[in-house]
């Protein structure tokens, strides 16, 4: 009797210390967030990535009532960007907004991480290269620019992203889909150097997205001869995909939310609600349409089965590219 009341007791005051810790934790959770959110970003200012990223935050805070802060770690196709949160607190003030060059770091070699090692939030944008040139080039389509490429292999010179990165890869499957050879100059800052590059005319084309060279597009300056995308892009209607001419280069870089993989389900919930909240404003969407890019919401469940689609379909474009690292 006396050891069966012990043992009551006993069970009773475990019991009371679970619901003091359980129940401080949530209380916790509920306070959540108290400081800054930082926003990590894998690439420089001025990118597609850094954009969309900046301008989330700008909403985003209004509904956390915490300022979010934007932390630009550029660097090996965001690979830096993706180690840094896995070395983070899992406390939900450090967030990740990384594109799916995610599922191309393990296969090239920049990282041995994959989207497994951290915890997915949603997705939100995505965006695809595009062959863009100077309006005063001496090519006007795709099919005189590959005419051109042909004429002289290896003379174009053409920009792109990081190195290893998705419009690097993009650029690769063109030459093989088209069976010619460019000089192909990655841009190892990463974020809008390439525009850059084209409008000093130190290349003669780039393998980007149209949201990293919005001023030059706008003015006229720049024209889009193809696109990587699965359907002509909204902003672009007359041009043309790769696809459209019979040539396999599609390619979709999706960007989302990730943070620390034992980040508490509670403080995910509360990100992804602000998250959604801004990735579904009227203001969001027409940033999105100002800057030639697509707005998307991707709930959690949904961006990890993309994920799994994603990682093994990119891998595959990096082994055809001939720069798989075992």
């Amino acid at each position: 009797m006396v050891s069966r009341t012990i043992w009551r007791k006993g069970t009773a005051i475990l019991a009371l210390i679970g619901m003091a810790v359980f129940g401080g934790l949530s209380s916790a959770q509920a306070d959540y967030p108290k400081k800054p959110i930082t926003i990590l970003v894998g690439f420089s200012a001025g990118g597609g990535t850094d954009q969309v990223g900046r301008f989330l935050c700008g909403i985003m805070e209004k509904d956390l009532g915490q300022p979010c802060v934007v932390s630009n770690i550029p660097g090996a196709s965001g690979a830096r960007s993706l180690m840094e949160i896995t070395k983070a607190k899992p406390d939900g003030y450090t967030v990740l907004f990384i594109t799916s060059n995610i599922s191309t770091l393990k296969a090239t070699g920049h990282s041995p991480l994959t989207y497994k090692d951290i915890k997915q939030i949603v997705a939100v944008n995505f965006d695809s290269p595009a062959l863009i040139v100077r309006s005063d080039a001496p090519y006007k389509t795709l099919e005189e620019f590959v005419t051109a490429a042909k004429a002289s292999p290896g003379k174009i010179n053409i920009g792109t992203g990081a190195p290893g990165g998705l419009w690097h890869l993009g650029i690769l499957a063109f030459e093989q889909a088209a069976g010619i050879k460019l000089n192909i100059i990655p841009n190892t800052a990463g974020g809008a150097g390439a525009a850059v590059r084209l409008m000093g005319k130190h290349v003669d084309a780039i393998f980007n997205p149209p949201n990293e060279a919005i001023a030059q597009l706008k003015s006229g300056e720049f024209k889009l001869l193809a696109s990587t995308s699965e359907k002509r892009v909204a902003s672009f209607p007359d041009v043309p995909t790769f696809k459209e001419k019979n040539m396999n280069v599609r390619i979709a870089s999706y960007r989302g939310f990730h943070v620390p993989q034992d980040t508490p389900d509670e403080i995910v919930a509360i990100l992804a609600k602000a998250i959604e909240k801004a990735a579904n404003s009227e203001e969001y969407h027409e940033f999105m349409k100002s800057t030639f890019s697509n707005a998307i919401y991707m709930n959690t469940e949904d961006y990890i089965r993309y994920l799994e689609r994603e990682l093994p379909e990119y891998t595959k474009l990096v082994e055809r590219a001939g720069l798989k690292k075992n």
